[in-house]
C-alpha cells in the first residue's frame, strides 16, 4: 500500500504525521458511530423502522474505526508483515465492513422510497421487528457474498513482496464483477428512488397548485359548483313556506305551535351553517396537511440527494481504479488517495445522516444532559 518506510532508526516526520491523521481517523469513526449507537440504546423514541436501519449502519462503521484501520496502520507504515491467516481476517473483516456500510445506505434509501410511494403499507410495518431484523441481516450476508467467498478461495498472500491484497486481483474481470456488485448496482438503486422521490415531489407540488381541477373539470363550471354547493347548505325558503302556509291556512293550531316550527326551523339553519363552516375548516386543515406532508418529503430528497453524492464521491475513485492499477507495485499516490476515501465515508456517515436528524439530536442533547448532571451531583 503506502510506500512510506517508518522502519529505520530515525523515523521521519511524514511518518508520525500520517500515523497520528490515521489513528486521529480511526478514533473520530469510533466516535461517531458510537453516539449514534448509544442514543438508539438510550432513547425508546428511535426506536422504529427507519432508525434500525441508522443503527446496522452505525455499527458496520463503527467496526471499521475498531478493526479495519488499527490492522492496516502498522502494515502500511511500519511494514508489519502480516501472515496468510491474519491477513485473510482482515481482508475478508474490511471487505465486509465496507461493502455492509454501502448496502445500509441502499437499504435506507429504500426505506424512505416506501414511505412515499405506499405510505398505508409503511406504517403497517412500523411495528414488525422481526422483518426489520431480517432485513438487517440480510445486508451483512450479502455483502459477505460479494467479496468473502473469493477471497477465501483465492490465496490472499501476494508472492511479489508480500503484500495483504485479495488472490482475485490478479483477474481484471473478476475484480470488475465485484465493483459491479459493491459500487454500481448501489450508486443505480439509490438514484433510481431519488428520482421517483423528485417525480412525487414535483406531482404533488403540480397538484397543490390546483386543488379546484376536479371542479374545473367537469362538465359544470366551476361557478355553477360553487353555487350548487352553497345552495345545497342554505336554508330552503319554500320548507320554511310549507311550514308556515298549513298553520294560516287551518287556523287550528295555536300560537305556541307557530312558534315551535319556527324554532326548529331555526335550529335546523344553524345546524347546516355550522356544519358548512365545519367543512371548509376541514377542507383548509387538509391543505394545511398536505402542505406539510410536501415539505417533509422535499426535506427528505435534499438529504438523499448529499447522501448519493457523498457515497459516489467516496466510492468512484476507488471502485475505478481497482480495475486499471491492482497489479501494479507499488501502487500509486492516486490510488491511496482513492483507497481511504472509502473509510473517510465511515466517518462522513454519523454526521450526515443520523447526526442531521432531529429525533437524534434530541437523543444527544439527553445523554449529555444526564452526564452533565452526573458531574455535577459528584462535585
Amino acid at each position: 500500500m503506502l510506500d512510506a518506510n517508518c522502519t529505520n532508526t530515525f523515523i521521519s516526520s511524514t511518518c508520525i504525521t500520517l500515523t497520528f491523521l490515521m489513528t486521529l481517523l480511526a478514533f473520530a469513526i469510533i466516535l461517531g458511530n458510537a453516539v449514534v449507537i448509544l442514543a438508539f440504546v438510550v432513547d425508546k423514541t428511535l426506536r422504529h423502522r427507519s432508525n434500525y436501519f441508522f443503527l446496522n449502519l452505525a455499527i458496520s462503521d463503527f467496526f471499521v474505526g475498531m478493526i479495519s484501520i488499527p490492522l492496516y496502520i502498522p502494515y502500511a507504515l511500519f511494514k508489519w508483515s502480516l501472515r496468510d491467516g491474519l491477513c485473510t481476517f482482515w481482508l475478508i473483516i474490511d471487505y465486509l465492513l465496507c461493502t455492509t456500510s454501502v448496502y445500509n445506505i441502499v437499504l435506507i434509501t429504500y426505506d424512505r422510497y416506501q414511505s412515499i410511494s405506499d405510505a398505508v403499507s409503511y406504517r403497517a410495518k412500523q411495528t414488525n421487528l422481526l422483518k426489520i431484523v431480517a432485513l438487517m441481516l440480510a445486508v451483512w450476508v450479502l455483502a459477505f457474498l460479494v467479496h468473502g467467498p473469493m477471497i477465501l478461495i483465492s490465496h490472499p498472500w501476494k508472492e511479489g513482496g508480500g503484500e495483504c491484497e485479495p488472490g482475485f486481483f490478479s483477474v481484471w474481470y473478476i475484480i470488475a464483477i465485484t465493483s459491479f456488485f459493491e459500487f454500481l448496482v448501489p450508486v443505480i438503486s439509490v438514484a433510481y428512488f431519488n428520482i421517483y422521490i423528485y417525480w412525487s415531489i414535483w406531482k404533488r407540488g403540480h397538484l397543490s397548485r390546483c386543488p379546484n381541477q376536479p371542479c374545473r373539470n367537469s362538465s359544470v363550471s366551476s361557478s355553477t359548483c360553487g353555487h350548487t354547493s352553497k345552495s345545497q347548505l342554505r336554508p330552503s325558503l319554500p320548507d320554511l313556506k310549507e311550514t308556515i302556509t298549513p298553520i294560516r291556512s287551518g287556523k287550528q293550531r295555536k300560537k305556541s305551535s307557530l312558534l315551535l316550527s319556527l324554532r326548529t326551523q331555526i335550529n335546523r339553519n344553524m345546524t347546516v351553517s355550522k356544519m358548512w363552516s365545519l367543512s371548509r375548516t376541514d377542507s383548509v386543515t387538509l391543505h394545511q396537511r398536505e402542505h406539510l406532508e410536501l415539505l417533509r418529503i422535499k426535506k427528505l430528497a435534499k438529504s438523499l440527494a448529499i447522501l448519493l453524492g457523498v457515497f459516489a464521491i467516496c466510492w468512484a475513485p476507488y471502485s475505478v481504479s481497482t480495475i486499471f492499477v491492482a497489479n501494479q507495485h507499488p501502487k500509486p499516490f492516486w490510488y491511496e488517495v482513492a483507497f481511504w476515501l472509502q473509510w473517510l465515508n465511515s466517518l462522513i456517515n454519523p454526521f450526515l445522516y443520523p447526526l442531521c436528524h432531529k429525533h437524534f439530536q434530541k437523543a444527544f442533547m439527553k445523554i449529555f444532559c444526564v452526564k452533565r448532571k452526573a458531574i455535577l451531583s459528584r462535585i
